[in-house]
């Protein structure tokens, strides 16, 4: 459940800009903006507040909400209201190639300060450090490869195909590394728990 209210924005995102072409009349008197450019605009519009209200309504129930969903919120109003004001998709199609270099550097800066924070974050495993070394660098090489398939997808094709990249592409190419993962940290843990 806590996975699909964390999706909630990008879904938000995705149904608006499938059913604003079909009404663009309607939208262009409360959006001031080209025909064309209606639909990422209302989209744009809508993943900032259920960005913001994701947030909000987190507090509200006493929850902190954890820094990748904060640094995520912010960067969504930023580039999300760079798009808006510019009138220009590039801003908001950029926001997720930004996010996910920004956790590649938190982790290159943490493996320069020696701290390993795929160790911190599953700290309660027990396996060698050379796996807790792995684990970092493929998690850095592949937030820094989907950045780049990203841009690559937002320049190469249409707008249609990086909305529908932007929830399934991205979405299925982390969940795909993270079960890759998973079984990678299995094998090592289940190692580490039959030698004690």
């Amino acid at each position: 459940m806590k996975a699909f209210f964390d999706l909630l924005p990008v879904i938000a995102f995705f149904v608006t800009y499938k059913m604003a072409g079909s009404y663009t009349g309607e939208l262009q008197t409360v959006l001031p903006v080209a025909a064309d450019l209606i639909p990422i605009v209302a989209a744009t519009c809508v993943i900032i507040v259920a960005s913001v209200l994701q947030i909000g309504i987190g507090l509200m129930r006493g929850h902190k909400p954890t820094k990748m969903a904060i640094f995520s919120t912010v960067l969504v109003v930023i580039f999300g209201g760079m798009t808006i004001w510019f009138q220009n998709p590039a801003f908001i199609m950029w926001k997720p190639t930004l996010l996910y270099w920004l956790f590649a550097v938190i982790l290159l800066v943490g493996h320069f300060r020696g701290t390993n924070y795929m160790k911190v974050l599953f700290g309660q495993l027990t396996m060698p450090e050379h796996v807790w070394a792995n684990l970092e660098k493929a998690w850095f090489v592949f937030l820094v490869v989907i950045g780049f398939v990203n841009i690559f997808v937002a320049y190469t094709f249409s707008m249609d195909v990086w909305v529908d990249f932007k929830l399934f592409g991205l979405l299925g190419l982390t969940l795909l590394f993270t079960i890759g993962i998973g079984f990678y940290i299995a094998k090592y843990a289940q190692e580490a728990q039959n030698t004690k």
